[in-house]
């Protein structure tokens, strides 16, 4: 531990960050499928850590955004046999001092973790959602679409939608618990400057008909994410109407069924007061089987300017 070298990560790296990667996140893992587009990425830096033998022992990625205020950590992962010996701390510390040097006006440090055991004298929980996942067989789509409520319309918004009229909106204070969007377990502020970020991957974006010039009362984000081992589509759905969420699920499960042509795993990550009602729609009406991602997704921050 006393001869760690740190690099920025190469495309040569790529075999060895697989092999470090393996089994993590239970196959949901996408940064193999990520890696070589983070590396061209200006906002972002993939780091390496190695032994004194040159051998690979950890990876912790991180994005700025915020208009450059804020530093997200992502994709870490240590070599199993060196967990909890420190060497994420050292990680951690390199990549956020590599970022300050680049981007000077950093004011914290975000990060999304299933895990709750993190140290709370130097970070503030801002969010916590559950996971609930399904497995989807393709010919279940073809042959029993999803029942649609009629009561509640919801439909496809686009990107100047999104743009001109939710982000300069007053009411997304109200949509967006805290000023915090999470798309795909990233955090960002809902500012122009993270939209290309926001709707970086296959991102549909989804509300309630109100007229093109009114501010729903719901909105929510559909990720189709290809992952190691997995086709995942993502749902995170904003709303405090039970009525709404649940339009929103059954809107998104459908669009997932026209858009993967073979079987997939729909992953819910929603406030915790949806989870029985995700449950209820899932897997009594829809009738799906549960896939083995669960757990509780948390958001947490920490200050740097003190």
């Amino acid at each position: 531990m006393d001869a760690i070298t740190f690099r920025l990560a190469e495309p040569d790296d790529f075999d060895e960050i697989v092999k470090l990667s393996k089994g993590i996140y239970e196959g949901h893992d996408y940064l193999p499928l990520k890696f070589h587009k983070w590396l061209q990425t200006n906002n972002m830096a993939v780091i390496l850590a190695h032994s004194s033998d040159n051998k690979l022992i950890g990876l912790v990625a991180y994005s700025i955004v915020d208009d450059h205020q804020t530093f997200v950590r992502r994709a870490e992962r240590i070599h199993q046999d060196l967990r909890g010996q420190g060497l994420a701390r050292k990680l951690r510390e390199y990549a956020r001092n590599h970022a300050r040097q680049r981007f000077p006006n950093l004011t914290r440090v975000r990060f999304t973790t299933k895990s709750e055991n993190v140290n709370s004298q130097h970070h503030r929980k801002l969010q916590e959602w559950n996971i609930l996942a399904y497995e989807v067989e393709i010919k279940y789509c073809r042959q029993a679409p999803a029942p649609m409520k009629k009561s509640v319309e919801i439909k496809s918004y686009s990107r100047e939608y999104f743009t001109d009229i939710i982000l300069p909106s007053l009411g997304r204070a109200k949509l967006f618990p805290r000023d915090v969007i999470v798309v795909n377990w990233f955090p960002f502020e809902p500012l122009r400057s993270n939209i290309d970020q926001i709707l970086e991957d296959r991102n549909e974006l989804f509300g309630e008909d109100c007229g093109d010039d009114s501010m729903p009362r719901s909105f929510s984000f559909g990720t189709y994410l290809p992952t190691e081992k997995f086709l995942d589509w993502q749902a995170v759905i904003y709303t405090d109407d039970p009525a709404l969420y649940e339009a929103h699920l059954l809107c998104q499960f459908k669009r997932a069924c026209e858009f993967i042509s073979s079987d997939f795993v729909f992953v819910s990550l929603h406030d915790k007061s949806w989870t029985e009602l995700t449950k209820n729609v899932m897997e009594e009406q829809l009738q799906l089987k549960v896939h083995g991602l669960k757990g509780t997704m948390y958001l947490y921050e920490k200050d740097l300017t003190s």
